[in-house]
């Protein structure tokens, strides 16, 4: 099995994994505001955090998920570089600066002399119980799927995929957070920022019980011939600003820019939903592509670290 032949099956069988996909990102999107009130901030940390994986990788050492957050460690570094951080993250770079020097004020970064620390605090933020959860409920989807094409043999449940990647957690959240750090700089491209897509993920979550995606389908390539006019259910700002832990200006300030960009509208009773017309549609068509792509990619990388026929 290689990640091409995954890719195709996911692609085909996408609308029976979109309702567990977009609720998996969406609730990582709001966990993520909620730590910081800054998205960027917190993927900031997972940057640099990230450094640490790379070296369990790099050495091909792999440590459990209780080893990881039950040893009382601090993470020492080199130097922040902020060029590569800008780069990566796709943030301006003294916006990167300004960021570190906040994230110095709430204690999870630390400068004792000229060296660099990440407190232990910031690995205790980014503990992924809630994602971890989500991510194994979503692989045991598209396991569930590869074993009805016949492309694997044997079925994982929920807990089997949790506790597997908890035994290989370094060597599996190296490649997950590559993952959500692509996803995350394709939307922004094109959206503009984080809260933005942090708001549409709860607009997308929201239209997965909708009439109309569930006769559309969410291949968003073919969602255009196939489309209907049937009533929608709609989500309004309050909800929005509820769920996501952002506030309500800010996010009727998110919604007016979605809206005038045609990637939502907004109805008489001011409810919020997807509304892919014309160039919205067509970024909508690209990005899900390679974001499917980038899923398939973790899905195989993971899969092979943890499958056991």
């Amino acid at each position: 099995m290689n990640e091409l032949e995954i890719h195709k099956i996911l692609s085909q069988n996408f609308d029976e994994l979109a309702p567990i996909y977009f609720k998996f990102l969406s609730e990582w999107m709001n966990s993520s505001y909620e730590k910081f009130q800054d998205i960027e901030k917190y993927m900031i940390i997972l940057y640099l955090i990230n450094k640490d994986f790379e070296f369990y990788i790099n050495n091909k050492i792999v440590e459990n998920y209780n080893a990881f957050f039950l040893y009382d460690k601090s993470l020492e570094l080199d130097q922040i570089n902020l060029i590569e951080i800008s780069k990566n993250l796709n943030i301006p770079k003294e916006s990167v600066r300004r960021k570190i020097l906040s994230l110095e004020k709430f204690g999870v970064l630390q400068k004792i002399g000229k060296k660099i620390y990440i407190d232990r605090s910031a690995y205790k933020l980014m503990q992924p119980k809630k994602t971890l959860q989500n991510l194994s409920s979503l692989f045991a989807k598209i396991i569930e799927i590869c074993k009805k094409e016949e492309l694997i043999i044997k079925s994982m449940n929920v807990d089997e995929i949790s506790n597997r990647i908890k035994q290989n957690f370094t060597y599996c959240w190296y490649y997950f957070y590559n993952f959500i750090f692509s996803l995350t700089n394709r939307w922004k491209n094109k959206i503009g920022d984080l809260e933005s897509l942090s708001v549409s993920m709860v607009i997308m979550l929201n239209s997965t019980v909708s009439n109309s995606y569930l006769v559309n389908g969410w291949n968003f390539s073919k969602w255009k011939k196939n489309k209907s006019i049937i009533e929608i259910v709609g989500v309004n700002a309050m909800s929005i600003s509820d769920i996501t832990n952002i506030p309500r200006p800010t996010v009727v300030r998110k919604l007016n820019c979605l809206k005038k960009n045609k990637y939502i509208s907004v109805n008489k009773k001011k409810l919020y939903n997807l509304n892919l017309e014309d160039n919205a549609l067509k970024d909508s068509i690209k990005i899900q592509e390679k974001n499917i792509l980038s899923l398939s990619s973790l899905f195989n990388k993971i899969l092979n670290q943890i499958y056991i026929n």
